[in-house]
């Protein structure tokens, strides 16, 4: 008798707490949980308006002096986020370095890792760089030829 003597008084004690301390948005469903019918509201989708697979097919018909200003404009964004990107991984690389992290060299996430990250989106930025000049000069060429 002794055991149904305790679920009971537990179950009043909660009871007479729940009846107490009243919570907010207190209902049936926990809080966090939406309704079956709650539908969430969906954005527009923003597309990119000049693509990586648009400037390969312009570059390779490309030949008045907009297309190849539109392309080094192109190529020059992409190098800039690239910088923004290495520039990232290089703080990365030194905070990981400099912090009282435990440090694992086997790890992938090391700072030699990181700084190797960096240098890559660096090497692409230069060549993305290198891209944009290059057209910058064909537009040169091609205001002269018209």
């Amino acid at each position: 008798m002794k055991p149904l003597l305790t679920v009971v008084s537990i179950m009043t004690l909660t009871a007479s707490a729940w009846g107490a301390n009243p919570i907010s948005n207190q209902g049936p469903l926990p809080k966090n949980v939406a309704p079956l019918n709650y539908r969430v509201h969906i954005s527009q989708v923003v597309v990119p308006e000049f693509t990586k697979k648009d400037a390969k097919r312009l570059a390779a018909t490309a030949e008045s002096a907009a297309d190849h200003l539109k392309l080094a404009k192109f190529y020059r964004g992409e190098a800039e986020a690239l910088q923004a990107k290495g520039a990232s991984y290089e703080q990365a690389a030194t905070t990981l370095r400099d912090g009282p992290f435990v440090k694992n060299l086997a790890a992938g996430s090391t700072a030699a890792r990181w700084k190797f990250e960096a240098k890559g989106f660096r090497d692409e930025a230069a060549s993305n760089y290198a891209l944009a000049a290059s057209h910058e000069e064909m537009a040169k060429h091609a205001r002269a030829s018209e």
